[in-house]
């Protein structure tokens, strides 16, 4: 698997885990958690497109 299939892969379990953790699947989440999640989506989403 190449560094760029391994990146991929990384930032789509990372898009995943933290739009589970925004929709409640893992519990409660308070506001300063969820801003920082949505950040951290951000991020991740845009790291996912310049990986491609």
């Amino acid at each position: 698997m190449s560094d760029s299939s391994k990146d991929r892969n990384y930032w789509i379990d990372e898009i995943a885990f933290l739009e589970a953790r925004l929709n409640g699947s893992q519990g409660d989440i308070d506001n300063d958690d969820r801003a920082a999640c949505e950040e951290a989506l951000k991020a991740a989403k845009a790291n996912l497109a310049a990986s491609r």
